[in-house]
């Protein structure tokens, strides 16, 4: 097998296990953390701040 043929050959990967509504469910869980983190943040600058 030529070096040519090899190198395409290990392009092509297998595609992964994780299906594309667990892609979706790990993506609102992401974006869930991270709208908790804001407000949280926030909230304790607001309570630093004495405005709460």
């Amino acid at each position: 097998m030529s070096k040519g043929r090899r190198n395409r050959r290990k392009k092509h990967q297998p595609k992964s296990d994780i299906s594309k509504k667990d892609k979706i469910i790990a993506l609102v869980v992401i974006v869930m953390v991270f709208v908790a983190a804001v407000i949280a943040a926030v909230s304790y600058s607001l309570l630093k701040s004495g405005l709460i």
